[in-house]
Parts: C-alpha cells; sequence; structure tokens
C-alpha cells in the first residue's frame, strides 16, 4: 500500500479528532474545568457559533479517511498486497463522533447524576 495514502489517512483522522474537540470545546471545557474546581469558566463559549463549521468538518474528514480506506482496499485486493485493518477507522471515528454529539448528550448526562 502507498505511504502517503496512509499518511493521508492518519492525518485526516487527527484532523477530524481535533474538529470534534472543536465543535465540543463550548459545552466540553467548562464541564471539564467545572468538574475540576475552577468554576464560572465560560471563555470557551466563543466556540458556539462555529459549531455547525466544526460539525462539517468534522463529517467530511471521516468521510474522506473512509473513502481513502476503501480505495487502498481496492488497490490492495487488485493488488494482491493484504487489506488495511479498519481498527483505527473505527476507534478514531467513535471518539470523533462521541466529542461531536457530547454536547447534545450532557443534559440527559448530568440527570443521571441526580
Amino acid at each position: 500500500m502507498n505511504k502517503l495514502v496512509i499518511l493521508n489517512q492518519k492525518v485526516s483522522l487527527f484532523g477530524a479528532i481535533i474538529a470534534g474537540m472543536l465543535a465540543s470545546a463550548c459545552c466540553i471545557g467548562p464541564f471539564v474545568l467545572v468538574i475540576l474546581g475552577m468554576g464560572s469558566v465560560s471563555a470557551l463559549m466563543i466556540f458556539e457559533p462555529f459549531r455547525p463549521l466544526f460539525m462539517v468538518i468534522t463529517f467530511g474528514l471521516l468521510v474522506w479517511t473512509g473513502w481513502l480506506y476503501w480505495q487502498s482496499r481496492k488497490t490492495c485486493i487488485i493488488q494482491g498486497c493484504p487489506p488495511p485493518k479498519p481498527l483505527w477507522l473505527w476507534i478514531m471515528g467513535f471518539i470523533a463522533m462521541a466529542l461531536l454529539f457530547f454536547p447534545y448528550l450532557l443534559p440527559f448526562l448530568l440527570q443521571l447524576g441526580r
């Protein structure tokens, strides 16, 4: 398999994680800082208007990584080399999606603690 394709897959997975973190920074950041005892930290709320943009970037990078994976898999099957394993694609995709949807799950998680 081409090393450039592997590098592109890793870079786009890392980019999806970063975009997911930025998309949820307005909600995860203050939540984590309050848990750590640093109350009234709302400076991360400036990311709220950019959430839709970061969500689109996250989805786009995950789709791009999946497309690169399936293209490299198809190439390896044609050339006779062993196809790549999608373990990191699934793990990083799950982490990116969990970060992306954390702000929507936070109210339910807080109600469970009561």
